[in-house]
C-alpha cells in the first residue's frame, strides 16, 4: 500500500499537478505554504496517477474547477461504497459538475491512519474513516471506541445527529486539523471467531485482531483478551495462520472481509456502536469557497441518511446470508450481558477521565 501511493506522488510531481491539501493532519503548520499555493491553483491529481483502479467517477472532468480523490476501506458493493457513490453523486449534481470526484475503493490510497495523513499530502482529498481512527491526532477521539456508552441505534443516532455529536465533531476537528462532516452508523461492533465464547470468562486468553486505537487495546486488555493489531487487509490470512483466533468489527465489515469463511461463530458483543464519516484536511476544507463548503456538508448528510436509512434492515439480512453460510450467531442473555457491563465499570473514569463529561451527557441522551 505505501508503495502505492509513494507512485501516486511521484507520478503527480512528475506531472507537474498540484494536489490538494492542508497543512499536516497532525495539525502542525509545516506544509502551510504548500497548502496556500495548492489552494490558488488547480485542484485534485491525475486519475491515472500511479496505475491505481478508479472505481467510479461524478462531476466533468474536463471542465470542473476541483478534481477530488475519495478513499475508503471498503470494497465495491459494501454500503460504505455506496455511500461514498451518494455523497460523490450529490456533490457532484450541488456544484453542477464543477466538483469532480474519483472513488478509489479497498484501501488502493492507504488504511487508517496512513489514507488520514495523506489528506495534507494532497494524496486525496476526502476519505470515510471513523471517529475513531483519528484517536492518533487526537485523543478525545476514542469516544468512538469507548464500550457500552450507548444501548442502541436510536440513541446513537439521536446522539451524534444532535448538537452533542457537532460539539465532538468539531472539538476533534480542530485538534486534530480535519473537517470531520456526516453521521454514518456503521453497525454495532461483534467478535468473530474461531472457537464459540459465551460469556465473559471464554473471552480470557483470546487473541483477536484489533484496530491500532488505545481505546480498542484496552477494551480487550480488561477482559482479559490479548488484542493484536494489524491492518484489516492482513486479518483473514493471520486468522487463517493461527496468529490470531478472531476479530472484531460491525457486520458489514465482517462479511466484506469474508471472515465468515474462517470464523464459524460471530459473537453479538454489541459492545460499540461506532461512525464513520466523511473526513477531510481542515486548512483545505476552510480554503474553499463558501459555497463549496456548504455543498460538501449537504452531500455528506445526504449520503449519511442514506446509510442510516439502509442500515438497520442490511445487518438483518447479512446476518441472515452468514447462517446460511454455516455461521452460528451466540447472543448474550441478560445476565452475560450485566456481566460485561460491571467489567467496564469505572473503565472511562480509570483509564479516560478526560472523556467522563462526554460519557455522562451521551448516556443522559438515551432515549429509551
Amino acid at each position: 500500500m505505501k508503495k502505492n501511493i509513494a507512485l501516486l506522488l511521484t507520478a503527480a510531481i512528475v506531472a507537474s499537478l498540484t494536489a490538494c491539501g492542508g497543512s499536516g493532519s497532525s495539525g502542525n503548520d509545516t506544509n502551510t505554504a504548500t497548502t496556500e499555493t495548492a489552494a490558488a491553483e488547480t485542484k485534485g491529481t491525475d486519475s491515472s496517477a500511479g496505475g491505481l483502479a478508479v472505481d467510479d467517477a461524478f462531476g466533468n472532468a474536463d471542465t470542473a474547477e476541483y478534481k477530488w480523490k475519495i478513499a475508503i476501506d471498503n470494497n465495491v458493493g459494501t454500503n460504505q461504497y455506496d455511500a461514498a457513490v451518494k455523497f460523490a453523486e450529490k456533490l457532484a449534481e450541488l456544484s453542477d459538475g464543477n466538483v469532480y470526484s474519483e472513488i478509489y475503493a479497498g484501501q488502493q490510497l492507504g488504511a487508517g491512519t496512513e489514507v488520514l495523513e495523506g489528506l495534507g499530502m494532497g494524496m486525496q482529498q476526502v476519505c470515510i474513516q471513523s471517529v475513531g481512527t483519528l484517536a492518533p491526532f487526537c485523543d478525545y477521539a476514542n469516544i468512538d471506541a469507548l464500550p457500552f456508552i450507548f444501548t442502541d441505534y436510536d440513541h446513537f443516532i439521536n446522539v451524534w445527529s444532535g448538537d452533542l455529536g457537532q460539539e465532538m465533531k468539531d472539538y476533534i476537528g480542530e485538534q486534530a486539523n480535519f473537517e470531520i462532516l456526516g453521521y454514518m452508523y456503521r453497525g454495532a461492533r461483534i467478535t468473530t471467531a474461531t472457537k464459540k465464547m459465551e460469556k465473559l470468562a471464554d473471552f480470557k486468553g483470546f487473541k483477536l485482531r484489533a484496530p491500532n486505537i488505545e481505546v480498542y487495546l484496552k477494551t480487550w486488555e480488561r477482559i482479559g483478551a490479548i488484542p493484536t493489531p494489524l491492518s484489516i487487509s492482513e486479518t483473514f490470512t493471520a486468522i487463517q495462520q493461527g496468529t490470531v483466533e478472531g476479530q472484531e468489527n460491525p457486520i458489514t465489515e465482517c462479511v466484506s472481509n469474508g471472515f465468515y469463511d474462517v470464523c464459524p461463530y460471530f459473537i453479538k458483543t454489541n459492545h460499540v456502536y461506532s461512525l464513520d464519516t466523511f473526513v477531510m484536511d481542515r486548512t483545505y476544507f476552510q480554503s474553499l469557497p463558501e459555497d463549496v463548503q456548504a455543498m460538501v456538508v449537504e452531500a455528506a448528510n445526504y449520503a449519511s441518511d442514506w446509510k442510516n436509512g439502509v442500515m438497520a434492515e442490511d445487518e438483518a439480512a447479512l446476518e441472515e446470508d452468514c447462517k446460511a453460510k454455516g455461521v452460528e450467531f451466540i447472543e448474550f442473555d441478560d445476565a452475560t450481558r450485566d456481566e460485561f457491563m460491571q467489567a467496564f465499570d469505572g473503565f472511562v473514569d480509570e483509564v479516560f477521565p478526560y472523556l467522563t463529561e462526554w460519557v455522562d451527557k451521551i448516556k443522559a441522551a438515551d432515549v429509551q
